[in-house]
């Protein structure tokens, strides 16, 4: 079946293409701000849209690398010691990967020694993202009309940006006084926290409070949850919500079947986009209402899926 983008939007509207077979008890659970938008609603005709975006972040290990190199030691000393909790150790941007011929332009980061870009690498992807950090990825939606293409407008602006470490000093809380001192322009140098929120407050200048050296990954991950709470709030993404059958099988497989292309391929993208959509809706109930380890547990689902479906999926342009 070919996948028609337009779905992905209505993401905030507890809707998938794939989803036409739900039952009225089902379409009633639903809140009101996230039932399907009428036709006309829909902000345009290309189906070019996609209304919800996410950013990643990665817990640190439970323990610290014993064969890490010194300058590595350090700043995992500094992401434990200096930042508030929960500690995260990088963070990124991760658009779903929608319509056929954006997909390659999905994931945007930045690492120590390398210049920001697209993560197009899916091989490489598969053993940082998928085996090496698996069970460590943790997803917070992000929501606004029309994210995605004002999100990859902004990366392609920011593509080949140094990394710096020198940005992680105002983002410890002693010294964020002097963060608003610091350039915010787009190119300027930035770690992954810098790159993330400065791209975020281009496409969604709400989203965040303060100038783009201020966060860290872990300031980044509470403020963007506090965000994403309030929107939740706002669009009456609460309570529990009854899935039907075939969106709990997509779930299941999507996170527990096979990790390989075939699995996806089999699923097809408008089951990997229903049972990404119930676990975003998860996300957000359990900001609003659920305790640490539930919003834990919820955020790392939605990551898992995210992750597989994206780095699993394949290309078609």
């Amino acid at each position: 079946m070919s996948f028609h983008s337009v779905a992905i939007a209505q993401l905030l509207n507890g809707h998938s293409s794939s989803a036409e077979e739900t039952d009225e008890t089902t379409r009633s659970s639903v809140p009101p701000a996230l039932q399907v938008l009428p036709e006309s609603s829909h902000l345009d005709e290309a189906g070019a849209t996609c209304d919800v975006s996410y950013l990643l972040f990665l817990e640190p290990p439970v323990e610290p690398d014993p064969n890490m190199g010194p300058l590595d030691a350090c700043i995992d000393t500094a992401i434990r010691v200096f930042q508030p909790d929960p500690a995260m150790a990088h963070c990124e941007l991760l658009i779903p990967p929608v319509p056929d011929h954006e997909a390659v332009r999905s994931q945007f980061a930045t690492y120590i020694g390398r210049s920001s870009g697209w993560q197009a690498d899916k091989t490489d992807g598969y053993n940082y993202y998928l085996m090496t950090n698996m069970g460590r990825w943790r997803a917070i939606p992000i929501f606004s009309k029309n994210i995605a293409t004002k999100l990859r407008y902004e990366c392609e602006q920011e593509i080949g940006v140094p990394y710096s470490l020198s940005r992680y000093i105002t983002s410890a809380r002693p010294m964020r006084f002097f963060a608003s001192f610091l350039p915010d322009r787009r190119r300027s140098p930035a770690h992954c926290a810098t790159l993330a929120a400065r791209v975020l407050r281009k496409a969604v200048p709400d989203a965040l409070q303060h100038s783009s050296a201020w966060y860290g990954p872990s300031s980044l991950y509470l403020e963007a949850s506090e965000h994403t709470k309030r929107e939740a709030i706002r669009m009456g993404a609460t309570g529990t919500t009854i899935l039907p059958a075939h969106t709990v099988s997509a779930i299941e497989r999507l996170l527990r079947g096979q990790m390989n292309r075939e699995n996806i391929a089999e699923l097809g993208d408008d089951a990997c986009l229903d049972a990404t959509r119930s676990l975003t809706l998860r996300v957000c109930a359990d900001l609003v209402e659920g305790d640490l380890a539930a919003q834990r547990i919820s955020q790392k689902q939605l990551a898992s899926a995210l992750l597989r479906w994206t780095l699993l999926r394949e290309d078609r342009v």
